[in-house]
């Protein structure tokens, strides 16, 4: 689900999960935390470039596979299962390489914010990106998360896309900064390469010097603000329970608002 090959110098890190559009498993997210640790030992690997693999429906990954949400039952592990998550986008933002982010298709949710964690990150037509959270599952991001959602799209925009619960074109994206560029669908990896062999040209001191400086002046006011009380009211609602059944059975969420389960439910 997960390949890897070095391309003149640039690790290719490619989703290949094309029945679920590359949705993360646990594995997947080991697979790739495993990758991302083995940059530090490998000098020959410049830079790092994430994208789904080829495919009839093209996909970067759509959010989360749902089998860990379906087994979590407290508090607890829900927040265990953001954290988990949080150590894979710490680990792909402190690559000590610069990182491509070449995005096709849907971008949604846990692919958005490691999208979000690389460099740069070029994208087709396709592409349909956002966190449509508040009609499907009804849960929440963590702050660092929502942190990352600001720093690359600006907070009104945050709030229109989540209160919308859309999905933002390439178009879109590209006016907001949050992308590079637009290329055609076959044209996506070429350019990814071209980018990736451009900036291992540079002076890679200056690169992680700017990317490693950026983090800290985001990161100082994130981490004194909690966020476990607002990932448990929401993972452990009756909404969200609600909405994950909805989600499976396909059919529309009927939400309460009610934050405590109610007895009897899961």
């Amino acid at each position: 689900m997960i390949h890897s090959e070095v391309r003149n110098g640039a690790l290719w890190i490619l989703f290949d999960r094309p029945s679920a559009r590359n949705a993360m498993t646990a594995d997947m997210e080991h697979a790739i935390l495993a990758l991302c640790q083995a940059v530090a030992g490998r000098p020959e690997i410049k830079a790092v470039v994430f994208s789904g693999a080829p495919a009839a429906k093209p996909a970067f990954m759509a959010g989360a596979d749902f089998g860990a949400l379906e087994t979590a039952t407290t508090a607890e592990e829900f927040v265990e299962l953001e954290r988990s998550s949080e150590a894979l986008l710490e680990a792909i933002e402190g690559l000590r390489v610069p990182t491509i982010a070449a995005i096709a298709g849907a971008c949604v949710g846990g692919g958005a914010l490691l999208a979000l964690c690389c460099d740069i990150r070029i994208a087709t037509p396709s592409l349909k990106f956002g966190f449509p959270i508040a009609r499907t599952v009804g849960n929440c991001l963590s702050v660092k998360n929502y942190a990352r959602l600001s720093e690359n799209l600006g907070a009104q925009r945050v709030r229109d896309m989540v209160y919308s619960a859309s999905l933002l074109t390439a178009d879109a994206l590209l006016h907001a900064g949050a992308i590079r560029e637009v290329v055609a669908e076959d044209k996506l990896h070429e350019r990814a390469q071209q980018i990736a062999e451009h900036v291992m040209s540079l002076a890679p001191l200056t690169l992680w010097a700017t990317k490693t400086s950026l983090l800290r002046l985001r990161d100082r006011a994130v981490a004194e603000i909690p966020d476990e009380d607002i990932l448990s009211a929401c993972y452990m609602s009756a909404d969200f329970q609600e909405g994950v059944r909805a989600f499976l059975e396909k059919r529309p969420p009927v939400w309460s608002g009610m934050k405590n389960r109610q007895e009897g439910d899961l």
